[in-house]
């Protein structure tokens, strides 16, 4: 049954300018545009989810429907941590979510995350924590944030992200070490769509996912 007091907050307004085009409409080799087959994996184990776009977006041509539930970033332009901003702020208003323990930032061009690691990341996640997925020693996303830090996450002005929240709550994060290579496997050139399906899949069939997620020490 999906999980229904976890929201997934879903980074689709950035400007894809490494990648020469809208990757979020870049197909994969089932067919499915990476944004749709992003959301497929989502809803495979949580119910409520919300994608940020820009204001310039057509959602329709993106695939999105009005089962989507779409926040619109007015900043997004300004980088990452803006676009994390505007949804934040959104949600921090939204009374219908407050009751929830916390939100997962997902990127919206890293499809190949595992259901078994959206398990693990689930029954990890508490309000007071920040969980993130490690592989091989890289961090990866998403990134399931407890909900005592939305506020904070409401005021990021940067384009980096939510790092800055991450490194000023380091005694509060807990890095699950999986064998799950899609966590860091996002795409950013052309050359990476290709690649990462490739790799993601070749990895998958040789590893997987550790049973007991360990927390880094600090």
């Amino acid at each position: 049954m999906p999980c229904s007091d976890i929201i997934v907050i879903v980074m689709a307004a950035g400007q894809s300018s490494r990648f020469g085009s809208d990757k979020r409409v870049a197909k994969l080799g089932n067919g499915e545009t990476l944004l749709s087959s992003t959301l497929r994996t989502i809803q495979k184990t949580f119910s409520n989810s919300r994608v940020v776009i820009k204001p310039e977006d057509n959602a329709q041509s993106l695939g999105l429907t009005p089962t989507n539930h779409i926040i619109i970033s007015q900043r997004s332009h300004l980088g990452l941590g803006y676009s994390i901003s505007d949804a934040f702020r959104q949600l921090c208003s939204d009374e219908s979510v407050h009751h929830y323990r916390a939100a997962a930032v997902w990127l919206a061009d890293l499809p190949w995350v595992s259901e078994e690691t959206c398990g693990v990341l689930t029954k990890m996640a508490t309000p007071g924590s920040i969980v993130q997925p490690i592989h091989q020693e890289n961090p990866g996303h998403p990134v399931v944030f407890g909900r005592e830090f939305w506020h904070e996450l409401a005021l990021l002005e940067n384009d980096r992200g939510a790092s800055p929240v991450i490194k000023k709550h380091s005694d509060c994060v807990i890095y699950a070490s999986l064998n799950d290579p899609g966590v860091c496997t996002d795409v950013d050139y052309l050359d990476d769509l290709t690649k990462s399906q490739k790799n993601t899949r070749s990895a998958k069939m040789h590893t997987r996912l550790q049973q007991k997620p360990q927390q880094k020490l600090h």
